[in-house]
């Protein structure tokens, strides 16, 4: 917008320019020309008080001389005897008989300049011709400079319209790109932008709007959150029931399934009241959680008699933009996956490595693998189950600046990696 603002007014300015400076230039040419023609018949009829008194060539030659024209060399005379004084460039014999024989003043161009003629009558009715050369520098002094300084002030007012037309372009155009970058920046996920009031009415309206949007979208968000978690909390009414039926059966290892899912059920409730325009970032070791959670599902797989592996290397710390409760469900939604569609038995390996400043994270099974990689889309699942739990990992994913894939593993089973950035501080 601001582009063709600034060209619009720069043709417009330039046709208004032309409009007034090419007449001007033209009258600054015909004045010059005109001025320098009146000096050269003012010096001719200087001369004419001279010829009615006398025919002295002597006096006449002084008399020339005394004028701009005659002394330039430029001024001269015919007598009616055909003696010549002043001026001796040849003359033309038509415009010589005109003056002469029909007492005609006029002037005439030509290639060097213009000659003006003018007869005077003496004595007896006869008459002298008298003539004046003006050549073109004459014809044309000044006329550059002036269209210099004509040129100089069409640009001089070129660029006064430009700078016009830019600083209201730029009242126009600053509010729209702040307006465009507050919707990006609402986009990528800051929940705090909000677009400045100002500008166009138009613009501001725009502006307005979308604050009012943003508004709505943050407690449209607010009150999901709050759904979630009470719909959370109301799971601890029935998990404390089973708690109590589990510890009278004398059942301890549903009591430990039991404190688990309530450990889960509370990192949901907290997850969900994190605060909208929370700006803290939050980091934790990849490969600690990895093991952590190796071992949890480790012992659901040894029941199953499965051979799994855990492996992290290099064995020091593997940080990355994700909270331990992200990172933790994003590898129970993989190992999950594994448990839920393989046979009981088939072995799988779990692996954490840093390849060239990204932390890798894998899962590899035996299984029959998965041949259609819409599994990642929410909802969608080839197996009867939610088709939420990959989509838990591809979101994690994305919130820490990486990607989930789904690959085929050597052995043909499925080979799902989880790739991140590691973070700044990694070693």
């Amino acid at each position: 917008m601001r582009r063709r603002l600034l060209i619009v007014t720069l043709a417009v300015t330039s046709l208004l320019v032309a409009a007034f400076a090419v007449p001007l230039a033209v009258l600054v040419r015909d004045v010059a020309r005109d001025r320098a023609i009146t000096d050269a018949e003012r010096d001719l009829a200087a001369l004419v008080p001279v010829l009615s008194t006398s025919a002295d060539p002597d006096l006449l030659v002084a008399a020339i001389e005394r004028t701009e024209a005659g002394a330039d060399g430029r001024l001269g005379l015919w007598l009616p005897d055909g003696t010549r004084l002043g001026d001796q460039r040849p003359a033309d014999a038509d415009d010589l008989s005109l003056a002469r024989d029909r007492g005609a003043a006029f002037s005439r161009s030509h290639e060097g300049g213009v000659d003006v003629y003018t007869p005077v009558v003496v004595g007896a009715g006869e008459i002298v011709v008298l003539r004046a050369h003006v050549p073109t520098a004459i014809l044309e002094a000044g006329v550059s400079t002036a269209w210099a300084i004509l040129g100089g002030l069409a640009v001089g007012l070129l660029a006064i319209a430009v700078l016009v037309s830019d600083r209201l372009a730029r009242s126009i155009t600053r509010p729209a790109v702040d307006l465009a970058a507050t919707g990006r920046a609402l986009a990528a996920g800051d929940h705090t932008a909000r677009a400045a009031a100002g500008g166009p009415d138009e613009i501001a309206e725009a502006g307005r709007a979308l604050n009012l949007l943003a508004d709505r979208i943050d407690e449209l968000l607010v009150a999901e959150r709050e759904r979630v978690a009470d719909l959370s909390h109301r799971l601890r009414t029935p998990l404390t029931a089973l708690r109590m039926d589990a510890e009278r059966a004398g059942l301890p290892g549903l009591v430990q399934d039991v404190d688990r899912l309530e450990t889960e059920v509370t990192a949901t409730i907290r997850s969900a009241r994190v605060p909208l325009r929370s700006s803290v970032q939050l980091t934790c070791d990849l490969g600690a959680v990895t093991r952590e959670r190796a071992d949890f599902w480790g012992a659901l797989a040894d029941d199953d008699g499965r051979r799994w592996t855990c492996s992290v290397d290099p064995p020091g710390p593997h940080p990355v933009r994700l909270s331990i409760d992200e990172a933790a469900a994003a590898l129970d939604a993989l190992l999950g996956n594994v448990f839920a569609h393989t046979l009981e038995a088939t072995p799988y390996a779990v692996s954490v490595v840093r390849t060239g400043g990204r932390e890798v994270l894998t899962v590899a099974d035996e299984g029959p693998g998965i041949g259609d990689p819409s599994v990642l889309e929410r909802g969608r699942s080839s197996a009867g189950s939610t088709g939420l739990g990959l989509d838990i990992a591809t979101r994690a994913a994305a919130s820490a600046g990486g990607e989930l894939r789904i690959e085929r593993a050597p052995g043909g089973g499925a080979r799902l990696v989880l790739d991140l950035p590691a973070h700044a501080g990694a070693p």
